[in-house]
């Protein structure tokens, strides 16, 4: 697990990507990011009773269609692993509650501030390098990128040259619904395949230019939150003023899993059209420093 400073004192945080999961970090000694733990964590509570509500109502749908009691066990075997995910949350928010009252924080200690100054003069610009990078950058894929582009078209010189006769002869040999049917399987996994690789190859293809040519501007992080499945990301929302100061939004997934609220990253985007921006961990490319 890798370390997460405070964006407002430099202090350590509590929290964030573990063994054990992800939850929200937040600062013990300024405060940072307290509100938005609690609001979570207030939130797993309140979903509790509508998630048990659905599952109630699930099984007991399937025990009155089966005319059977046993889906009571499922039932109660899932309910335990709810309330114990509850019950942590809220003895989770009983301890952010008690170890950082509201009134800590209301009033800052002048030794919290004078440190947050001092850290900001010690840390001027971590980004420092990157203004320092002459146009065109040099850049490079990223490795699962890389992968894609030059995988995608191979395999498609590949279905063409090899696959394409098979079919052919297979339609002629049968009728088309037979064959099309047959071949299901394998046009859907074409289908992904395809908008898989498209949409890598186009994404990398803005994101060079992006990243060879575009200006540069170090935006804050305003939203972070997680989403998907077994596969989690890390999505973030930022924003940034250009070089004439205009407000640009944007967002992308965080590759690193190190970026939370009133956070810096390094934003490329191009000046002419300001809605073709990209973060620097969200980018199919990386720039080249050796």
């Amino acid at each position: 697990m890798k370390k997460v400073m405070c964006p407002k004192c430099g202090m350590e945080v509590i929290g964030g990507s573990g063994f054990w999961g992800t939850s929200k970090p937040y600062c013990s000694f300024c405060g940072w990011n307290l509100q938005l733990a609690k609001e979570i964590e207030r939130k797993s509570l309140r979903q509790l009773p509508w998630t048990l509500l659905v599952f109630a109502s699930f099984f007991a749908f399937v025990g009155y269609i089966s005319k059977s009691g046993f889906t009571l066990f499922p039932f109660l075997f899932l309910s335990v692993f709810l309330v114990g995910g509850a019950f942590a949350s809220w003895r989770k928010l009983r301890m952010l509650e008690a170890s950082h009252p509201t009134a800590v924080y209301a009033n800052a200690l002048p030794s919290v501030m004078a440190a947050k100054e001092s850290i900001k003069q010690a840390r001027a610009n971590p980004h420092q390098y990157l203004w320092s990078l002459a146009k065109p950058r040099r850049i490079r894929l990223k490795p699962v990128a890389r992968v894609i582009t030059i995988a995608f078209p191979i395999s498609w010189m590949f279905i063409i040259y090899f696959e394409f006769p098979i079919v052919r002869d297979e339609i002629a040999v049968s009728s088309p619904l037979v064959t099309l049917r047959d071949l299901g399987p394998l046009l859907l996994f074409a289908l992904i395949w395809s908008v898989i690789g498209i949409t890598t190859i186009r994404s990398a293809r803005r994101d060079r230019k992006l990243l060879s040519e575009g200006e540069l501007a170090i935006a804050i992080v305003t939203h972070q939150e997680l989403s998907g499945g077994k596969r989690r990301q890390s999505k973030i929302r930022y924003e940034f003023k250009d070089a004439t100061g205009r407000l640009v939004r944007g967002g992308g997934t965080d590759e690193s899993w190190e970026l939370y609220e009133d956070m810096e990253v390094p934003v490329f985007y191009d000046a002419e059209d300001l809605g073709k921006n990209v973060a620097l961990c969200a980018a199919t490319c990386e720039l080249r420093t050796d």
